[in-house]
């Protein structure tokens, strides 16, 4: 019995080192895109750079998430889900805060954005794990 509760545990570890894992690298492909962009956008007009927000960056782990919302059903979902942005989001907004004043907005929205979908998907892969329905058809 103790080795069935410790590979589940070991299991579910692993699948949110796996999230954890994949939307970091969304967060970091979209803010890479978003300084290209940005980039073209100065070179073009002759701004500065860095003055885009780095929030967008983060819009791309969204679609790590809704693979995982789809695969669960019942209302607890959306209760994680709901509970979840509001609570990431703020992290994330408490994370900018405390960045210095001084870097560009494409820093500081991009680290917001990053300690935004690390919040949710911690919250996420928690709750679900405690209140989920995981469909099985």
């Amino acid at each position: 019995m103790a080795d069935d509760q410790r590979s589940d545990a070991e299991a579910a570890e692993g699948m949110l080192v796996h999230l954890l894992g994949t939307v970091l690298a969304y967060v970091v492909m979209g803010t890479a895109i978003l300084a290209v962009v940005d980039l073209l956008f100065i070179t073009a007009s002759g701004g500065e750079f860095g003055n885009i927000s780095g929030w967008v960056g983060a819009v791309p782990a969204v679609f790590a998430f809704n693979d995982r919302f789809k695969r669960y059903r019942g209302a607890s979902r959306w209760a994680v889900a709901l509970v979840g942005i509001v609570l990431g989001l703020g992290a994330g907004i408490a994370a900018t805060v405390f960045m210095p004043a001084t870097w560009p907005p494409l820093v500081t929205g991009a680290f917001g954005g990053l300690v935004a979908v690390f919040g949710y998907s911690v919250l996420w892969h928690t709750a679900i794990g405690a209140f989920g329905e995981e469909r099985t058809e």
